[in-house]
């Protein structure tokens, strides 16, 4: 095994496959319900606002999760001879990239709340007044954590796991690495997050010194529509995603809790489209427009079939 010219078969064990196959099963349907979905956003011009790239470069961190398991699935599943170089090379972006892409989507949601606050409560369009600020802003946010993952698999802050027909897995060596990894993967851009959030709601609510009824009347509409937009996602978002985070560092995702961890997070991605559209207006009317499409094709379909049956 010393020598890197060495090559092995990197096959699925039995127990490992019995926790994948039902992965495989969500994602399968996770990757439909994404594809169906953007294909509405290459449809419809309406749903292609600059507004809206926070929510794009969110499920497209979805997608990549996605694409990283069925890559790696196939990996396991092809009986070819990997050399043990190339193996450990594979087995140290399968750990990193499972936790750095998850890592992503808490700060993506970051950016997203800080842009809509300056949007609400300054009248203030940051997509279109400081386009360099957004570039950069995506920038720290995909290269940062991930020097950070590299970085901290170079000076040996986390041990890769890399258990025989099993995927491979980076973990903290040390409570003090485990609880900074917490702090800067959740606590901060969650708590962040939800703070911006709750400024935007206060902002909306707050009606003092407007004494026209109607724009009394549209601040409260306003205001009931992003709580209920926000709490159902943030809602499921903590519910799904956060397991994933939260235990990453002290369990093994191969574990009892870890599988759990990865089923409610990959059940995450498969909701994410569908709140997604469910909660603006603009996608449903995307949709409807689709299933009115359908509907039509459908009936002149059959009127045609109907005519030549009875010929």
């Amino acid at each position: 095994m010393d020598n890197t010219n060495d090559c092995e078969v990197v096959r699925w064990s039995t127990q490992a496959m019995k926790i994948v196959q039902p992965l495989l099963y969500i994602c399968i349907l996770a990757t439909i319900i994404h594809l169906l979905f953007w294909i509405q956003l290459i449809a419809y011009p309406t749903v292609r606002q600059w507004s809206m790239q926070w929510l794009y470069a969110y499920l497209v961190s979805d997608l990549l999760l996605l694409i990283r398991f069925f890559l790696l699935y196939v990996y396991r599943w092809w009986p070819i001879c990997v050399p043990y170089f190339f193996h450990s090379m594979i087995c140290y972006c399968e750990a990193i990239f499972d936790n750095y892409l998850n890592l992503l989507q808490s700060y993506i949601l970051l950016a997203l709340n800080i842009c809509r606050y300056l949007q609400i409560a300054h009248n203030y369009n940051v997509y279109s007044t400081n386009r360099y600020s957004i570039v950069m802003a995506h920038l720290l946010i995909y290269f940062c954590p991930f020097f950070g993952h590299i970085i901290a698999a170079k000076y040996k802050w986390t041990v890769l796991q890399n258990p025989p027909g099993d995927a491979c897995d980076l973990i903290p060596v040390s409570l003090p690495i485990r609880i900074i990894f917490l702090i800067f993967s959740y606590f901060i851009p969650v708590a962040l997050a939800l703070f911006f959030l709750c400024l935007c709601l206060n902002y909306v609510r707050n009606t003092d010194g407007i004494r026209t009824q109607e724009i009394v009347d549209a601040r409260l509409k306003y205001h009931r529509q992003i709580l209920i937009q926000s709490g159902v996602f943030y809602s499921l978002w903590i519910i799904f995603w956060s397991p994933h985070i939260l235990l990453f560092p002290f369990f093994y995702k191969s574990s009892t809790v870890g599988v759990i961890a990865q089923i409610l997070n990959y059940i995450s991605i498969t909701l994410d489209p569908i709140i997604i559209a469910a909660l603006d207006r603009r996608f449903l009317q995307a949709w409807q427009s689709t299933g009115d499409h359908l509907k039509r094709s459908f009936s002149q379909y059959q009127a045609v079939r109907i005519p030549n049956d009875q010929r």
